[in-house]
């Protein structure tokens, strides 16, 4: 009796793959180049709060006052990460 392996996911040798349908490229001939930027991230309001280093009350604050925005996930305040990261690039440099 010979035992016969069982393929698993990724254990396919490369002629047991189906092969990917292939796309016409966009009507011109260019492609468009591929999108390296990361998706943004959404933060609670704890940890936009140590990011920036200010208590989470502080950043509630700033964001009644229109500074840093934010958005709502049904019931939940999020912060996009390029948020915090503006409102951070927008702060004036202190000149003692």
């Amino acid at each position: 009796m010979t035992a016969t392996p069982i393929p698993l996911f990724g254990d396919e040798t490369p002629a047991e793959q189906p092969a990917r349908p292939r796309r016409s490229p966009p009507a011109g001939g260019r492609t468009a180049p591929p999108d390296t930027r990361e998706p943004d991230r959404l933060l609670t309001a704890a940890e936009a709060a140590v990011l920036l280093r200010i208590g989470r009350s502080k950043l509630y604050e700033l964001m009644a006052r229109g500074a840093i925005t934010s958005v709502k996930v049904d019931r939940c305040r999020r912060f996009r990460q390029s948020d915090v990261d503006r409102f951070i690039s927008s702060l004036p440099i202190a000149t003692d």
